[in-house]
Order: C-alpha cells, then structure tokens, then sequence
C-alpha cells in the first residue's frame, strides 16, 4: 500500500506549478482530520424549519378564511318588512342621536364608546344601559344600522364573535340615510319604545351578515 508520503508528493509537484512554494509548504504539512457528520439539525436549520411551518400553517388558515367569506359575501340580500318581528340596533354615538333622533323601535347601543356591549352578560348589559340587552328575550332577527351601514356591518360581526345566532343577524344597508330619505318617523332620547309601530310602507333592503371571527 503506498504510502501517505508517497501520495502527497505527486501532490506538491502539481500544486507547485499553481501555488508558491509557501503555500504548498502550508498544505502538505496541515494535519489531516476526519470529516465529522450529524443529524442533529443544526439551531439554524430548526428555526428555518419552524418558520417554513408557520408559514404553512398561516397560507391554509388564510384560505380556509377566504372560502369562508366568500361563500357568506356571495349570499343574496333578505328583505324585511316593519310587519315582521324585528329587533333593531342602532350603533351610532349618542351625539348622533341628539342631532337626528333614531328609529322608534330601536335600541340604542354604541359601538365606538362602548365596544364590549355585546359581549356583557344580560345582567351586566342592563346595569349600564339601564334596559334589556337585545335578543335575549325577544324573538326576532336582530337587524344593525347606523349612518351609512359601516359600523352595523361591524357590530354583526361582534354580535356573531359574542355568540349570538348568525341567522338571526342582520344590516340595515343604508341604515340612517336612507331612512331618512324614505321619510321614515323618529324619535328623540335611548332606549327601546317597542309599543310604537313603524308605518313606513315602502319595503326596506336589508343585507343579511353572517360575520366571521378573524
């Protein structure tokens, strides 16, 4: 068997005609030691690993969601007449209620100052606001407005996220505006007054919101 010697000596011949002779000096007489091997993953590799998985794990739940909303987003809009058996909430702020008034069936219930409203329990609902927290003991779809329909949409959402029934949540979709512009009646103050009867005839559009928890 030859020798090491004899192996690197071929060796420095041919790296002589590349390298200075230092160099090679430098080569041949560095000790040789073996090539070490593991499978344990290396700190690196673990955390590209755990951020390939979240990733994944992010794409399927952001796809989950997207087929989700598109399958509520695609869903016709339910119409409503005042002769059905409503629960209507306004959301708006109580300066806007000064300034307009408010639905006569409506219960007044606002979303920016008071975001957990829904999420309170019955006993606690009826401390703040003084009056029964809507749709736990009436029957009846819940339907939302506000100015535009923007915020309603909104509180469905959070109504749906407080467990509330999504099939018996609703959006005025031009809420105040067009209700005004139907010439429909008003009342001034908060609270429910559910013993006067809204006599707008024309059939109001309403867009029905099955809100997801994102």
């Amino acid at each position: 068997m030859a020798s090491v010697l004899s192996i690197r000596r071929p060796i420095a011949a041919l790296a002589a005609q590349s390298y200075p002779h230092a160099a090679v000096t430098a080569l041949l007489s560095s000790p040789t030691s073996p090539r070490s091997f593991s499978t344990t993953p290396r700190p690196q590799t673990a955390r590209l690993a755990l951020a390939s998985s979240n990733i994944q794990q992010y794409l399927s739940h952001r796809q989950q969601t997207a087929r989700r909303l598109n399958h509520y987003t695609t869903k016709p809009p339910r119409s409503w007449k005042f002769e059905d058996k409503l629960i209507l909430v306004d959301v708006r702020e109580p300066a806007e209620l000064t300034s307009t008034g408010i639905i006569p069936t409506a219960v007044a219930v606002p979303l920016a100052s008071q975001p957990d409203a829904l999420f309170l329990t019955p006993d606690e609902f009826e401390t703040r606001f003084g009056y029964p927290k809507p749709g736990i003991e009436e029957e009846g779809d819940i339907i939302f407005y506000c100015k535009a329909g923007v915020r309603a949409k909104t509180a469905a959402q959070l109504a749906v996220q407080a467990g509330y029934n999504p099939d018996r949540i609703g959006v005025y979709e031009g809420s105040w505006l067009d209700w005004a512009d139907k010439g429909g009646e008003w009342r001034s103050g908060r609270g429910p007054n559910m013993s006067r009867v809204c006599d707008l005839s024309t059939k109001l559009r309403l867009t029905m919101t099955d809100a997801i928890a994102m």
